[in-house]
Parts: C-alpha cells; structure tokens; sequence
C-alpha cells in the first residue's frame, strides 16, 4: 500500500472520528463561542485600559492562537489511537507508521484554519478592525501556514506522547498557555529575556503571527514574506523531527513489544 494510499484512508478515519465528536450545531455553538469568547475577553481587558493599540495587539493575537489550540488537539488524537488499540496493528507492519498517523490527525488542520478565520472575522466587525483591502485575502494563507507549522508541531509532540499517553492533555495545555504567552500572542516578543526571545524564533506561531500582524500594519510585502519564509522553515524542521520521531517510536516498540494494547 502506498503512503498516499495509506495517508487517505487515515484522513477518511480522522473525518469519521472527528464527525462523530463534533456537529456542526456543537462545533459553531460549543466550541466557536468559546473560542471568540477568548478573544473578545482579552479584547474587552485591553479597552478598560482605553488602549487602541493594546487591542488590536490582543484581538490578533488571540484570534490566530485559538486556531492553533484547535490545531494542538493532534497531541491528544496521537494517543486516543494507542488507548483504542490502534498502534499495535499498524508497528506490525512493515512500513513507516507516518502515513497513517499523519492522515489520521489531519483533520485538525482544517479546523484549525476555520477556528481562527471565523474568530478573525467575528472580531474585525464586532470590533472594527480595518481589514486592508485586497491585501487582507493574503490572511488565508498565512493562517494556514501558521496551522501548518503548529500541525507540525503537535505532531512531533504526539509522536513522543504515544509512550506516554497520560501525558497529552498535560503537554496540550502547556503548549498552548506557553505559546499565548511567550509568542507573541498576549505581550510582544520583546518582552522577554533574550533567552526567551531565542527559544520561541523556532516554536511555530511566532513568525506566522507577526506576519499576519505586518500584514494589518500594511507594511512592506517584503517583511511579510519574510516572517512567512521564516514559519514555513520552522515547519518543515518540525515536520522532519516528528517524521523521525515516530518511525524511531515504531522501530522501539517493534523491539520490546512495548506498543501494546492498553
């Protein structure tokens, strides 16, 4: 069976699953409002303090990190698949366990994706955010790449957390407190320690944030692509060490029989 074989029939049990979760009335009135109601809370704290500039900084920043959010829960779909018995059947085989796992945890992507353009829309009328046109058709792309890069990511991590599975929720809400906190999203970057400051340029959000960010600020194509170019770079070394990651997880567990049924 070829990867893209297998990536599709993984992508098409990702859907089922997800389908089986989420409903579209649940999804837009569950797990939406509480998404806006994220951001429209940091939003409306920025204007106690009659700071224009704070609240744009806030309502940016939290309508591309609730998407990321979305996009995290990859951490727990890798182990929901160990609990449910899946992983010993697929390290049998003779193959790279990426395809599957990579098909199978996909779909977070997309919703990922809609989570933040859906919370960006919401806030841009609710709040009158100037949406520089046409250059705002440019968002897409650049929250998908965001998407991308904290999907790879998640991924590296959930390729870590399948040996430890009662770890996910844990590592998820670490991750994602960390990243609203230190990338960008609540306080610039420059904020922190110099330390600090290094750490995050290879943690996804950071770059693809900024370039969202410069792109409201209209500011030269030049500075967007760059912080793109930069979120696209941290994505595809994440890509490779979760590739790496989980085919080692595999070889392990094919050695000591340590993937089993749980």
């Amino acid at each position: 069976m070829t990867a893209l074989r297998t990536f599709r029939f993984g992508l098409f049990v990702g859907v089922r699953d997800f389908t089986s979760f989420w409903g579209w009335k649940s999804w837009f009135g569950g797990w939406m409002v509480q998404m806006i109601a994220q951001a429209v809370f940091f939003s409306l704290l920025a204007r106690l303090f009659e700071s224009p500039d704070q609240e744009r900084f806030l309502l940016i920043g939290y309508a591309v990190a609730v998407g990321a959010a979305n996009v995290a829960w990859t951490i727990q779909s890798t182990a929901w698949d160990r609990w449910m018995g899946t992983y010993p059947l697929l390290v049998i085989a003779p193959s790279s366990l990426a395809p599957a796992v990579m098909g199978r945890t996909s779909i977070w992507l997309p919703a990922g994706v809609a989570t933040t353009l859906l919370t960006l829309s919401f806030m841009a009328i609710v709040f009158d955010l100037a949406l520089p046109w046409p250059a705002a058709i440019a968002v897409v792309p650049l929250v998908v790449l965001t998407s991308l890069s904290t999907y790879c990511f998640s991924l590296f991590l959930g390729a870590l957390v399948i040996r430890i599975p009662g770890a996910r929720n844990f590592i998820h809400s670490v991750i994602t407190i960390g990243a609203r906190a230190f990338c960008g999203v609540s306080v610039p970057v420059s904020f922190w320690p110099e330390g600090v400051q290094i750490v995050v340029q290879v943690l996804p959000i950071t770059h693809g944030l900024q370039a969202v960010r410069l792109l409201f600020d209209e500011a030269p194509a030049t500075q967007v692509l760059m912080s793109a170019s930069l979120e696209l770079a941290v994505a595809l070394g994440w890509i490779t060490l979760a590739l790496i990651a989980m085919d080692r997880m595999a070889n392990a567990g094919r050695a000591d029989g340590s993937i089993e049924f749980v």
